[in-house]
């Protein structure tokens, strides 16, 4: 498995099982009555909280110490230290990488911060502030523990990721709502993280406000 279909799995994992909206029943009270009909669309969260929108931030940068190591643990080994902790970020660069690893891998790991915080009911502005931050947060506090930021990957990260991540967002949605399972299985492609309870599309799984507003429940609509 590829690092990068190793870092959308992660978070996708950390969005399944350490989920806020799935911890806290008392927030799906607040949520807006989301009822499943033939469009499939995003639903924006106009009321994410602080703590969500850290927690989010926290998953996303769990990931990327987990994919950073798994991928880069020889390379950590000989030329890691606290050393470029402390000196590295200060120096960035302009670097020499492929041009391959550059534009389209950064990209791609860019795309999956988008995904990933759109699945959590960010509109698309604050979905690319966010992916920017995430990609800043990598560049400058995780990977110069072996090497300096990258001016290039400062921008095309968020910026190209974001815009890739829109247009897959996109393709995801359509192929769900053909309704076949060839192009359900499409549409997880394009998008893995539509496959989340509580992801903020309508399809699968998601929480839905009680009309008499004294209870909570879990409504599963899930069109394959």
């Amino acid at each position: 498995m590829s690092p990068y279909a190793l870092f959308a799995l992660l978070l996708a994992i950390l969005g399944l099982t350490t989920s806020p909206a799935a911890l806290r029943a008392e927030e799906f009270a607040k949520a807006p009555v989301r009822i499943q009909d033939e469009n499939y669309q995003h639903v924006t969260d106009s009321d994410i909280s602080g703590v969500e929108k850290a927690g989010n931030f926290g998953f996303v940068y769990a990931a990327q110490w987990a994919v950073y190591y798994a991928s880069q643990s020889e390379t950590i080994k000989e030329h890691g230290g606290m050393e470029n902790w402390t000196e590295n970020p200060f120096k960035p660069h302009f670097d020499k990488d492929h041009f391959n690893y550059n534009l389209f891998k950064h990209t791609a790991v860019g795309q999956y911060y988008y995904l990933f915080y759109r699945s959590r009911g960010y509109d698309k502005k604050t979905a690319f502030a966010w992916t920017t931050l995430s990609s800043l947060a990598f560049e400058f506090t995780i990977e110069t523990m072996t090497e300096r930021p990258s001016y290039q990957d400062i921008y095309q990260t968020p910026v190209f990721g974001s815009i890739v991540g829109m247009g897959f967002e996109q393709l995801s949605l359509y192929f769900h709502s053909l309704e076949t399972w060839p192009s359900t299985m499409l549409g997880y492609l394009f998008n893995p993280f539509t496959v989340l309870p509580f992801s903020h599309y309508k399809m699968g799984f998601y929480p839905a406000r009680i009309d008499n507003k004294t209870a909570v429940a879990i409504r599963f609509g899930m069109d394959l």
